[in-house]
């Protein structure tokens, strides 16, 4: 058994020290990227290309953005076809691990965070690297249909020099999703 009243105590202590750190950050803008959909066909393609991408060692928060309203029903058709193929396949084997379906009637594509390795998690969702990682995986699916995204990264960036704490990033992130309400993915796993 445990200490309720400890444990409320030092969860109201760990909120109290998570809104004072709030108050010292900042989201910056830091790059835009538009890509076309012929630039990360393959994994050979996407390193050419990959490094557009600038690496920074703040946290990201990273919007995808499609840039084609006309053409979206139809790349939503072409996961929904997909998807329908991928559950029949064995997991861990052949099954590509794609990003939940929200069925919203957004722009956005997805909202994430990285604290680490962010072109790694780009390459993910892009479609050039393994299926197991829980990720966009667009080159898998999308037919081969061209198309225009905007990939958008700001910096978490905190006053006193100090790297904020992965879940005051995924607190931002999950106010950006709930504003953005993304066609995939899910809120960040607070």
């Amino acid at each position: 058994m445990f200490d309720k009243k400890k444990i409320l105590k030092l969860t109201d202590e760990n909120l109290n020290q998570l809104k004072l750190d709030l108050s010292s950050v900042s989201i910056v803008p830091f790059q835009e990227i538009q890509f076309d959909s012929s630039e990360y066909r393959n994994r050979e393609i996407f390193n050419k290309n990959c490094k557009k991408i600038k690496q920074n060692s703040n946290p990201i928060i990273y919007t995808i953005k499609f840039l084609e309203r006309k053409k979206l029903p139809v790349l939503i058709e072409k996961f929904k076809n997909f998807h329908t193929e991928n559950k029949t396949r064995v997991k861990n084997k052949d099954r590509v691990n794609i990003s939940r379906f929200n069925n919203t009637n957004s722009d956005f594509l997805y909202v994430g965070s990285s604290t680490t390795k962010f072109r790694d998690r780009i390459k993910n969702h892009f479609g050039t690297r393994g299926n197991r990682v829980y990720s966009l995986h667009l080159c898998k699916w999308d037919d081969n249909l061209t198309y225009q995204i905007k990939l958008c990264t700001y910096e978490i960036i905190s006053e006193n020099d100090k790297k904020p704490d992965r879940i005051l990033v995924e607190l931002i992130e999950q106010q950006i999703w709930d504003e953005l309400q993304p066609i995939f993915g899910k809120r960040s796993g607070l």
